[in-house]
């Protein structure tokens, strides 16, 4: 039974390992990274564009404004409001004048789109490649959601048949063979004698401890004289 114990120890060891280490977590940690670089490009290209954009909405503000100014001018000279001709002169300047830097504030904001559109196409492929990275992760997720379910069901299975044992084989045997396990820490714990072989350590024994070893009651736990684990005869 110690055997049978220590065969599905190492066995739920084995899963545990399974678990921790399935392909999937590598591959989506990847897929991470890939995602957290993506993300610092587009902040900095956001950073980039937030001014940019910006600089457009001042200017096209402004250029809102100054054509306002142009048509209520503009009325208030052909309107009839006007009767001086050096009034009418230094308003039909005036209108010169704003027209000017509008034309002025218009070719800066073509020059701020011809700016933009870089930074916008960047942006567009980065968020398309995120997109993609993200279908990639959850189905990764998913994929490591099945695997670790199956791994599980093993290690159930494996749980259920270890209590088992421990059952049949009562609180002296299994608190013996928890001990060995403690002293043994990650070496096998228990082997079967076969022939004149140690099955935990797979060294072989002396003609006289292998003597010893099989004279000693039949209750009476033995251990390899190599590695420490008990032998089962």
């Amino acid at each position: 039974m110690l055997v049978e114990l220590q065969e599905l120890d190492t066995r739920l060891a084995q899963l545990s390992h399974r678990f921790a280490t399935l392909p999937e977590h590598k591959k989506i940690s990847e897929v991470r990274g890939e995602e957290e670089k993506l993300e610092e490009q587009l902040d900095e290209i956001m950073i980039e564009l937030k001014v940019l954009r910006q600089s457009q909405i001042d200017r096209e503000a402004e250029v809102q404004g100054l054509e306002d100014k142009i048509a209520k001018s503009t009325s208030a000279l052909y309107g009839g409001a006007i009767t001086s001709p050096k009034d009418a002169t230094a308003m039909q300047s005036e209108i010169e004048s704003i027209s000017r830097r509008q034309a002025i504030l218009e070719d800066q904001i073509i020059e701020l789109m011809e700016q933009i559109e870089p930074f916008a196409l960047e942006e567009a492929e980065i968020e398309a490649q995120r997109r993609v990275g993200g279908e990639k992760l959850h189905h990764l997720e998913e994929q490591l959601a099945v695997a670790q379910a199956e791994i599980e069901v093993e290690q159930l299975a494996a749980s259920t048949e270890r209590a088992q044992i421990e059952e049949r084989a009562g609180n002296d045997l299994v608190a013996l063979y928890e001990r060995n396990r403690t002293r043994m820490g990650d070496h096998t714990a228990v082997g079967r004698l076969v022939g004149t072989s140690c099955g935990a350590c797979f060294l072989g024994i002396s003609a006289v401890e292998i003597d010893r070893i099989r004279r000693l009651p039949s209750n009476e736990p033995s251990e390899c004289p190599e590695c420490g684990a008990l032998l089962i005869r």
